[in-house]
């Protein structure tokens, strides 16, 4: 439990962190966004706008937060196809 938290405690750090890294400007680089259609859906892809110019979004259907877990074929098609 203790190292599972842990990443909870180091958020002030990644605000520090992401902070210093989109000043450094946007990825250019194409990006997949993912997100499941019952946990952060579109939000995925609205959210990585923010530090990368060239973002791809998909929503996995009939998924919560553990894409792998709930609808594997439908992820590794999904990274197969941006991947080409």
């Amino acid at each position: 439990m203790h190292s599972a938290f842990e990443q909870f405690a180091a958020f002030t750090q990644d605000a520090v962190d992401n902070k210093a890294f989109s000043a450094r400007g946007k990825l250019a680089m194409p990006v997949l966004a993912i997100g499941a259609d019952k946990s952060f859906g579109t939000t995925q892809a609205e959210v990585l706008r923010f530090v990368a110019s060239d973002v791809t979004g998909q929503v996995i259907a009939n998924s919560g937060h553990w894409l792998m877990e709930e609808q594997p074929a439908a992820t590794t098609a999904a990274i197969a196809a941006f991947l080409g």
